[in-house]
């Protein structure tokens, strides 16, 4: 009887141990996943390259390599925003927002990514620098840093590079404007990659016309 009573007192306690040290423990934190908004480009007046362009997935550092939505309170610090995700990581996520907006401008044959086993005349690589929120004097603006390049994929020689940074003031530092004001600077960075892209191989074409046989 001492026995089983001892094992009975000792269940409760075990249980009620269990209990507080489950009471304890912290919650899983609520994550709201974002899209970037879809790009908003009108398409082009001009006559479409009848060339096919592949657009690479962006190069960038360890931190951007995540689905975070990330934010740089100072020089030397990289965050992110608590309880926010993007649906794809952040190159990813500028891809296909890039591949779109080509898409909507028109300004080639045809457009795709390099998950795709497609061919295609001209590739697009870069670098993703910064695409986050920065702070500057206190106040928070949109940063979007990229180095590109456009390769001829047959003789992988680089056709044209340039560096682009797309900056924007914000109204609130919160996530909905963040992402809002994010996907506004992609569409101002897209448009500067089709002027470029359109020019760059206009030249070259321009260049090897020139040229005799």
């Amino acid at each position: 009887m001492i026995q089983r009573r001892t094992l009975q007192l000792s269940a409760a306690l075990l249980t009620l141990s269990l209990a507080s040290a489950c009471s304890v423990l912290p919650e899983a934190e609520p994550i709201t996943f974002y899209n970037l908004p879809s790009p908003q480009l009108a398409p082009s007046q001009t006559q479409p390259l009848q060339l096919s362009l592949r657009i690479i997935t962006p190069d960038a550092s360890y931190a951007l390599q995540a689905p975070r939505i990330m934010v740089s309170p100072d020089e030397n610090t990289v965050n992110s925003y608590q309880g926010a995700r993007w649906t794809d990581p952040n190159p990813a996520l500028l891809r296909e927002h890039l591949i779109q907006a080509f898409q909507q401008d028109g300004s080639f044959r045809t457009v795709s990514n390099d998950t795709q086993a497609l061919e295609a005349d001209v590739h697009l690589y870069s670098d993703l620098r910064q695409f986050q929120t920065v702070y500057r004097n206190g106040n928070p603006e949109i940063a979007i840093t990229m180095d590109a390049k456009l390769v001829d994929p047959a003789t992988r020689q680089v056709i044209s590079g340039k560096h682009f940074q797309v900056t924007r003031q914000l109204d609130s530092p919160q996530v909905p404007a963040v992402v809002e004001g994010l996907g506004q600077a992609s569409d101002e960075l897209a448009g500067e990659l089709i002027s470029w892209s359109r020019q760059a191989l206009a030249d070259m074409n321009a260049t090897q016309v020139a040229q005799p046989n």
